[in-house]
């Protein structure tokens, strides 16, 4: 089945209405406003297409308009990120970008901020705490519509199992409990579905490949395979290549969508994904940082959001230019 989707609203209207109200589309005034705030990006990991995408975007634009841009880099160390994070609200900057590795590691902290006058922006992976604002994918979204096409490929009358393997990146991340709740959610309504493996990778492709290759041992007749990311998936992917079962079972996967992924798919590792583009994620969030650094304010008890557009590419609408590449 092919299916090609996309966010109901890039911008929700009353971010749009904020922006021309405070005159975003003049450059003078945005120059008045944003000459010399302050922006802190506290991100997982450096390093990544994710995170590299989205501060190329959010730099481009500090330096445009003369916003002072810096990123401190946590390096998959969780302690170092509450570390910096607790730093970064102490200088008090004008904006706070938090990418939350788990649900609550950050919550207090950015409570703590916003109680502080801090404004946080989170990016992607949301914490169970309210900021000013959030860019990134509906995760509820992906997980329910990763689930239905399982059930269309694997579920009733399709003559398959109806077993499904999930690989999370880590089983408290915002991403990996959103669309585990969204696709339990699904697969409850049609009990042929069955998960025989729900086991996180810490993010890593070889420890993917090896879960993937120990559940295939244990049930020969898989029909599915869930992961989280796609980075991670590819191992997956491989495992399921290298025991020769790549026409039997379908590899599902999402992320950013940068070129890593095409590659993979034209090699038949990964057969369909929900990419949530990272580079447009970047244009994304550089436009909330100049919004909010001009005095955009969400209402009471809301988030200024922006949802992030959604391209399911399969090998029937598989083109190489819905990937993107970084600069060299």
């Amino acid at each position: 089945m092919t299916r090609l989707k996309t966010a109901g609203a890039l911008v929700g209207a009353a971010l749009m209405t904020t922006l021309v109200a405070l005159g975003a589309g003049t450059a003078a005034n945005a120059d008045d406003r944003l000459k010399g705030k302050k922006v802190v990006f506290v991100p997982i990991a450096m390093g990544i297409t994710l995170t590299e995408g989205w501060s190329r975007r959010m730099a481009e634009q500090a330096e445009l308009f003369g916003i002072d841009y810096e990123v401190r880099d946590a390096a998959f160390d969780m302690k170092a990120m509450s570390e910096l994070f607790a730093a970064a609200i102490n200088e008090k900057p004008d904006l706070l970008i938090a990418h939350n590795p788990t649900v609550q590691l950050l919550a207090r902290q950015i409570k703590k901020a916003e109680d502080n006058g801090v404004k946080v922006m989170q990016i992607n992976l949301s914490s169970v705490q309210n900021s000013t604002a959030f860019v990134g994918a509906s995760w509820e979204r992906i997980g329910r519509e990763v689930a239905e096409d399982i059930v269309e490929q694997c579920g009733e009358g399709s003559g398959k199992s109806g077993k499904v393997a999930i690989v999370p990146g880590q089983l408290t991340a915002a991403d990996s409990v959103i669309m585990n709740e969204a696709a339990f959610a699904v697969f409850e309504q049609h009990p042929e579905i069955e998960v025989v493996s729900n086991q996180a990778s810490d993010w890593e492709p070889e420890k993917a490949r090896q879960i993937t290759a120990t559940v295939l041992q244990q049930h020969p007749d898989l029909c599915a395979v869930f992961g989280h990311w796609g980075v991670h998936t590819i191992g997956a992917g491989n495992a399921v290549k290298d025991a020769g079962r790549q026409d039997d079972v379908l590899v599902y996967a999402t992320g950013g969508g940068n070129r890593l992924i095409c590659d993979n798919m034209e090699q038949g590792v990964i057969d369909r994904y929900w990419s949530y583009n990272a580079d447009g994620q970047g244009r994304d969030a550089a436009t909330m940082m100049r919004a909010i650094l001009q005095g955009a304010e969400p209402k009471d008890g809301e988030m200024l959001t922006i949802d992030s557009p959604l391209i399911v590419i399969t090998e029937e609408n598989y083109s190489p230019s819905m990937c993107w590449d970084m600069p060299s």
